[in-house]
């Protein structure tokens, strides 16, 4: 997807051949690999302006600067691309990306390694990752590139669970796109056949060097996104509470506002858990008159930060985004309950309420 990667692209797409020869083969290996995959846990997901800002670094906002809009008002589904930077971690080029996307022209939504998810920006908004026929079309999401087999199942894990969760935070049904050019699940080289306006071949040569296949990898998504909508069809029926989607974790529960990590004596650890990541509550307790719940051997959360508290709204209000960018026109109705976690967090000067781990309402309108 980036300049670094272009003469790969071009080597990735001249081998394609190559792997479809060998099919039959590869089917074997990434059956095994989605098995191995799935014996591993979602590792959770960043939010770059948090992680920036705990390293002193400057937060270099793409989509204020260039707020690409969809066609259709939202995304038509998810391009998966893949760094062409053999060992580099999510880490390593969410940090290059912030600092260069002026000088490259290029973007996207998050980047994912073994060790989780880095979400560069809000998905509500288009990037620059694949040419001018899919930026306004599409989410997308950028592997990086493994050097072991381990990491590379537990980073396509990862990749998989991520992209399942944003299909449904759009209402978007997986349908593999790679053949025929229809669907909601993209590899950049389909953008590049059936699209036009980029010549990239990812990720299928990446892909095709651990015996995988982008079909494979689109079972994997399938795969999680069917236990996603099991786990949301067991939820309680949504009220104006849940107007905003919020992350669905597949194990156990999800964190709605960054908590520290407290003993059994209510004494703060150095630990702080990021909104997004998925924990396992295995019981619940109360600390000097608070409920805390337990997700480690002698670790508690607030339980605010998960289950949330129900706050009555004293006026119509819009949602904002991680940077306090309005997100669409919705506006949640004076009157109605919702739903908010933790404590109030302060963006650009203004204090909010989280509602989702990337949304937000004013504080002053409850």
């Amino acid at each position: 997807m980036k300049f670094k990667k272009m003469v790969l692209a071009v080597l990735a797409a001249g081998s394609l051949t190559a792997i479809g020869l060998g099919a039959n083969t590869s089917k074997v290996h990434a059956a095994t690999m989605n098995s191995i995959a799935q014996q591993y846990s979602y590792s959770g997901t960043t939010y770059l302006y948090k992680m920036l800002k705990t390293e002193g670094i400057k937060y270099n906002k793409f989509y204020t600067e260039n707020p690409i809009k969809y066609r259709t008002g939202k995304p038509e589904g998810i391009v998966i691309h893949e760094t062409a930077t053999p060992g580099a971690t999510a880490h390593d080029e969410a940090i290059y990306f912030n600092r260069e996307w002026m000088n490259m022209y290029a973007y996207v939504h998050a980047f994912v390694d073994h060790n989780g998810v880095i979400q560069m920006m809000t998905p509500d908004y288009g990037v620059w990752g694949a040419g001018p026929m899919a930026n306004d079309r599409f989410m997308q999401v950028e592997l990086c590139e493994e050097t072991d087999r381990t990491n590379f199942a537990k980073s396509i894990n990862n990749d998989a669970i991520y992209a399942a969760k944003l299909l449904h935070r759009y209402n978007l049904t997986p349908t593999n796109a790679t053949k025929t050019g229809q669907g909601t699940v993209w590899s950049h080289l389909a953008v590049s056949k059936f699209l036009g306006g980029t010549d990239h071949g990812d990720p299928d040569g990446y892909f095709a060097s651990w015996g995988y296949s982008m079909d494979e990898f689109f079972d994997l998504i399938q795969h999680y996104y069917n236990l996603q909508e099991g786990n949301a069809s067991a939820e309680k029926k949504p009220t104006a509470t849940t107007a905003v989607t919020q992350a669905l974790c597949t194990n156990g529960k999800t964190l709605m506002h960054d908590a520290y990590v407290y003993d059994e004596n209510g004494k703060k650890t150095k630990t702080l858990k990021k909104a997004g990541v998925a924990v396992n509550v295995s019981g619940e307790k109360k600390i000097n008159n608070k409920k805390y719940l337990q997700i480690g051997k002698n670790e508690y959360v607030n339980a605010t930060n998960v289950e949330g508290t129900d706050r009555v709204l004293k006026r119509n209000t819009y949602i904002y985004d991680t940077v306090g960018v309005r997100v669409g026109v919705t506006k949640l109705l004076k009157g109605n309950s919702v739903k908010t976690y933790g404590s109030k967090v302060t963006i650009q000067g203004i204090k909010y309420y989280a509602i989702s781990p990337t949304q937000f309402v004013k504080a002053n309108n409850f």
